[in-house]
């Protein structure tokens, strides 16, 4: 059987994913820094010694572009589909050509999975926390603020705070420094989500909220304000996206 394959390539992890034309089968996650990516996308025939018959990327860094293309077409002989604005889309997107590929994955696929909803709001709670909002058939914008680990490196680097590892959530008041730090970045993004949910819902009547993202869990955990987790919605509007541009 010809499987799809996925490449989501963030600011600091990389999924990469084998698809059939309707469902993700099977995902591999890795940190990288630097030019690491090159020594995974090298390996993927390792993690899926499958036959692929498209490949489709999202990545971040418009850079990467050429070597990743480099390194498909040398080990699979295939030309790898690049998510931008430009592509086939169900949605119509009002926002300038800047907008992210991760955006534009999950906006796509909360768009198709929730299509009897109106307004959508996906919230991915990643490196940056993105909000991505979707009334009547259009991507609107949104907003972008910083996630809970970069507060917490930006904290150790611009002042003599310690650098904390984010483990459990901590209470609201604490009376140690580490814990009033974690509880800082935690509650801070938390809050923020909430009244920005609030706000939003008062102009867009019947708003579904859907969290992605590595720390959603975590924020779900103490807000009702989000409707639905869906960790890998990037990867599924990867898929969609790749399906609709088909030749």
């Amino acid at each position: 059987m010809n499987y799809n394959l996925l490449i989501d390539i963030g600011n600091s992890g990389i999924k990469i994913a084998k698809a059939s034309k309707n469902k993700i089968l099977n995902i591999k996650r890795f940190e990288y820094t630097g030019n690491d990516f090159v020594n995974i996308i090298e390996n993927i025939p390792h993690f899926f010694p499958d036959n692929f018959l498209k490949v489709a990327v999202s990545s971040l860094n418009n850079k990467l572009k050429k070597k990743i293309s480099e390194i498909i077409k040398r080990k699979f002989d295939l030309t790898p589909l690049f998510i931008d604005m430009k592509v086939n889309l169900p949605l119509k997107f009002k926002y300038s050509d800047t907008l992210g590929s991760d955006r534009i994955c999950s906006a796509v696929a909360a768009f198709i999975k929730f299509n009897n909803k109106k307004n959508i709001l996906v919230i991915d709670f990643g490196t940056a926390t993105t909000f991505n909002l979707i009334s009547n058939g259009n991507y609107l914008g949104g907003l972008i603020s910083i996630g809970i680990q970069t507060s917490l490196k930006a904290l150790a680097q611009n002042t003599t705070l310690p650098l904390v590892n984010f483990k459990n959530i901590p209470e609201l008041i604490n009376n140690d420094t580490n814990s009033n730090i974690v509880a800082g970045a935690y509650y801070q993004n938390l809050f923020t989500v909430e009244r920005i949910i609030r706000e939003m819902k008062k102009e867009y009547k019947g708003l579904f909220v859907v969290a992605t993202g590595g720390m959603s869990d975590l924020i779900m955990r103490k807000t009702g304000t989000i409707d639905i987790y869906e960790p890998n919605l990037v990867l599924d509007g990867l898929n969609l996206i790749l399906e609709l541009n088909v030749n």
